[in-house]
């Protein structure tokens, strides 16, 4: 069963265009119990491991980091990737299997890009550090140029989701400085890339595409 999660603040042309490859999406409302900013975020409820998705309950929304980032963890072919010490005891039970790799960035998921099982994008220094130490291919992106409302910046993780054969960005690489080396990174690996022309990458908290 294939299903898309997506915050209500996505531009309403990229929730158009997952309809129209033939997915309704599951439109992410927003709980002021997860953040003032990041009440419609998905990946700060719900997370995908390789046959399993893990949901938070209502009674474990918190509106503050760490507390609000238990369940924004990046998941690999083989690896998860997250600060462990705040990680949800559920994902941690359906991550059996998988190599823990302990990172500072509790918004892990947010802060990067999976582009496929075994390669990411991210600007974040300790990601990069660990996610090559693991193996896995990694374009380190510049940080900046992408808008969150309410903070400086936001994560270009958190405005991305790979979506079938496509990335999927909520608005455009046109003025982040790596865009071009991103798209390249993307297209090396086989994928298409779909991108709103003349509108800024916002981060919603992740594009979280489900197939099980």
């Amino acid at each position: 069963m294939e299903n898309v999660y997506i915050s209500e603040k996505a531009y309403p042309e990229t929730i158009r265009h997952i309809r129209e490859i033939g997915i309704e999406p599951t439109v992410i409302k927003f709980d002021p119990r997860l953040g003032e900013f990041t009440g419609d975020h998905p990946d700060l409820r719900l997370c995908v491991l390789r046959e399993r998705t893990v949901f938070a309950r209502e009674d474990e929304y918190r509106p503050d980091y760490p507390g609000n980032a238990a369940y924004c963890a990046a998941v690999f072919d083989g690896f998860l990737i997250h600060r462990l010490d705040i990680t949800a005891p559920k994902i941690l039970e359906a991550a059996e299997g998988l190599r823990l790799i302990n990172v500072r960035q509790g918004y892990a998921k947010c802060s990067t890009v999976i582009v496929d099982g075994k390669s990411l994008i991210t600007s974040d220094s300790g990601i990069t550090e660990a996610a090559q130490g693991a193996g896995l291919s990694v374009l380190r992106v510049s940080g900046g140029s992408v808008l969150l409302p309410g903070y400086p910046e936001g994560f270009i993780g958190g405005a991305t989701g790979r979506v079938r054969d496509k990335v999927i960005f909520n608005g455009s690489l046109e003025a982040h400085p790596d865009g071009a080396k991103i798209r390249a990174f993307i297209r090396e690996r086989g994928l298409k890339i779909w991108e709103l022309s003349g509108l800024p990458l916002r981060d919603i908290g992740s594009i979280i595409y489900i197939n099980q």
